[in-house]
Parts: C-alpha cells; sequence; structure tokens
C-alpha cells in the first residue's frame, strides 16, 4: 500500500502544470489553520447565515482536528515527508518540518466542511470541493503523499462529527 500511496505522489508531482502552481499553493496557504474556514464562518456568521451555534461547532472542529492530527497522531506517526524520502521532489512553497502523517490542512478542511455542509446543506457541494481541493494542494505541492490527506480527512470528518453530535446531544438534553 505505501508503494502505491508512493507512487500515485510520484505521478502527481511529475504531472503538474505551471498555471495551477500558483492556485495550490493558495489553497495550501489559506488552508493553514483552518483560517480560510473560521473567516468563512465568520463572514457567514455577520451576514446572519449562519448561527452563531454553528460558528462555535466550527471552531470547536477545527481545534479538536488539530489537537488530533497535529499534536497526537503526527508525533505518534512519525512518517517522514516526501520531499526528505524522495530525492527529485521539487516542492512548490515552504517545506513543513513536521511529521507527515496525517495531514493538518486536510483534517481541519474535513471538519470545516463536514460542520457547514450540516448548519448550510444547500451549499455543501462548495464546502466539499474546497476540503478537497485544500486536501489535493497538500499532496501537489509535494508535502504530503495522498494516504496523509486521506487519514488526515478522517480525522477531520471525524472531528467535526463528534463536535455535532456533542452539540445534538447538548441540545437534546436542554429541550
Amino acid at each position: 500500500m505505501l508503494n502505491v500511496d508512493a507512487r500515485l505522489f510520484e505521478w502527481i508531482v511529475t504531472h503538474r502544470v505551471a498555471w495551477l502552481d500558483g492556485a495550490m499553493w493558495t489553497l495550501s496557504a489559506v488552508g493553514r489553520g483552518g483560517i480560510v474556514w473560521l473567516v468563512l464562518g465568520v463572514v457567514l456568521t455577520v451576514l446572519r447565515r449562519l448561527p452563531l451555534r454553528a460558528l462555535v461547532q466550527l471552531a470547536l472542529a477545527i481545534a479538536l482536528a488539530t489537537l488530533v492530527a497535529d499534536h497526537v497522531l503526527k508525533p505518534a506517526v512519525q512518517r517522514q515527508r516526501p520531499f526528505d524520502a524522495i530525492e527529485h521532489v521539487a516542492v512548490i512553497g515552504d517545506r513543513p518540518d513536521d511529521s507527515s502523517l496525517p495531514s493538518g490542512h486536510s483534517a481541519n478542511a474535513f471538519a470545516g466542511a463536514l460542520v457547514l455542509s450540516r448548519a448550510l446543506p444547500g451549499a455543501a457541494l462548495v464546502w466539499w470541493a474546497i476540503a478537497c481541493a485544500i486536501a489535493f494542494a497538500r499532496v501537489y505541492r509535494g508535502g504530503h503523499y495522498p494516504i496523509d490527506v486521506a487519514a488526515g480527512a478522517i480525522v477531520g470528518l471525524a472531528s467535526g462529527l463528534a463536535i455535532v453530535l456533542v452539540n445534538a446531544s447538548i441540545r437534546t438534553r436542554d429541550s
């Protein structure tokens, strides 16, 4: 499985198209720390499209995803970044110095997409498209293997679902 992961990674980075490089760097930059999701949440809350309770859920889901991905799993797994493991990999942008699995960007993106999709289902396709684009950008740039972003997505989905379920439990109890 890891061999397939490495081959898929190499295929993606050797088939880059120059006109996408800037967009992929931008997606990666705005995805750092879940910033894009928090900004979207605040803007939607100010515009009265997103309830304050959903904004709090969004922030908590991103915080949980970050905690699990970056502070629990990455230190425990210690997977080497692809640009450290494969000599000829050109990286677009910075070279993170932490480990590779799971992708924190993907964890935040999928936590954000889950919470926003539950709160604003009419725009779910947009939320999931943004999350997938951020995850793909991490591989495209050369910072993660595909399994890293898939694992991050799982962490994000679990984090988002946990927060949504806790909120539902609290609301049921308060009713």
